[in-house]
Order: C-alpha cells, then structure tokens, then sequence
C-alpha cells in the first residue's frame, strides 16, 4: 500500500533587499541627451527647458531615461528605463523611481514626483 503525505509550503515575496528593489531620486530625461539637455537646446527647435527638450526627443525617437542624483549605479548615474509610459508624465521632473537595476536599465515599479 502507498502512504501519500500531504504537506502545505508557505512561501512570500522576497523582501526588497533580496530582490534588489529599491528607490532612486533623480530626473526624468530622455536618452538622446542623457543628463544634459542645453547643447540640444542651443540648437534651436527642442524647446526652452528640460522638460519641452525631453518631450520633443521622445516624438522624435528617443526612449525615457533616469539620472539618479545621486550619480550611483553607473559610472555617469545615467539609467534607461524599461518601462516608457510611468516616466511620461514626469518629462524633465524631479522624481522617485522604484525599482530594480538590470544592467544600465531600471526595472521600474512605480514612478513618483519628488517635489
């Protein structure tokens, strides 16, 4: 005769130090001008700011990206951004990403204003 056992596994997420999550400060831009918009703009037709320079590099073809203030991470605290429709909003805004690093991209979570 064969006894079958029956035993209940209870398992939970990983905390967010053991899936690497965590949050970043920095600004939303984009990733043909990285952390600096002004040569973009001195050109003539990207806008007057940040944040109009990021909008219009994004309709032209460039993806969201992240500069943490922080300068972590990275060599040049630069990020791209897997997710490309939670930055939108935030164009050349100071914000708190949650996510995880994969490479030089951030696995977001969420995205929130800092200001």
């Amino acid at each position: 005769m064969l006894a079958v056992s029956s035993c209940a596994t209870h398992t939970t997420a990983p905390a967010a130090s053991e899936s690497g999550e965590r949050e970043f400060l920095g600004y939303i831009t984009d990733t043909e001008c990285g952390p600096n918009h002004a040569p973009m703009i001195a050109k003539g037709g990207m806008g007057t700011n940040d944040r109009e320079c990021t909008q219009i590099c994004v309709k032209k073809g460039a993806t969201y990206g992240f500069v943490d203030a922080k300068g972590g991470g990275n060599e040049k605290g630069f990020y791209q951004l897997d997710d490309q429709d939670a930055p939108a909003p935030y164009a050349g805004r100071r914000v708190r990403i949650r996510g995880r690093i994969h490479g030089d991209t951030i696995l977001v979570r969420s995205v929130a204003p800092a200001d």
